[in-house]
């Protein structure tokens, strides 16, 4: 009766206070935290953009590559989906104020799916009132 044996060590186990360890906390895989996270590091590196919007969004060529709080939306009203479509197809030089063209995807190979991960990161940095 191998069945009543687990039973009685369980009951045993129970009754005199060992406890089993749960599993430790992990991010579940689709969570917000684990997508802006994802979106940060292809911003900061694969994705090119910290080389003309800065590493914070502050605009390294000038007011009109800001991303932070204090950036004033040109090409659309700052909604993920607008700026992933942003992201996808670039901005001609003629259409930006200081002629500085946004090559599709910022130059770089980034996947539909890294696109939206960065997007969603920008509209973050956005929500920021200034850089630390």
């Amino acid at each position: 009766m191998p069945s009543s044996r687990l039973v009685l060590t369980a009951l045993i186990l129970l009754a005199s206070g060992v406890r089993c360890p749960l599993p430790a906390q992990t991010v579940p895989v689709d969570s917000t935290a684990l997508r802006l996270a994802q979106g940060k590091r292809l911003f900061e590196a694969k994705g090119l953009c910290f080389s003309c919007h800065g590493a914070l969004g502050e605009g390294v060529l000038g007011p009109n590559t800001r991303l932070d709080g204090l950036k004033v939306w040109l090409h659309s009203k700052g909604t993920r989906p607008e700026i992933a479509a942003l992201i996808k197809a670039g901005i001609e030089a003629a259409k930006t104020p200081n002629g500085t063209a946004m090559p599709p995807r910022g130059g770089s190979r980034l996947t539909d799916a890294e696109v939206e991960l960065v997007a969603a990161y920008v509209v973050v940095l956005h929500q920021r009132t200034s850089t630390p």
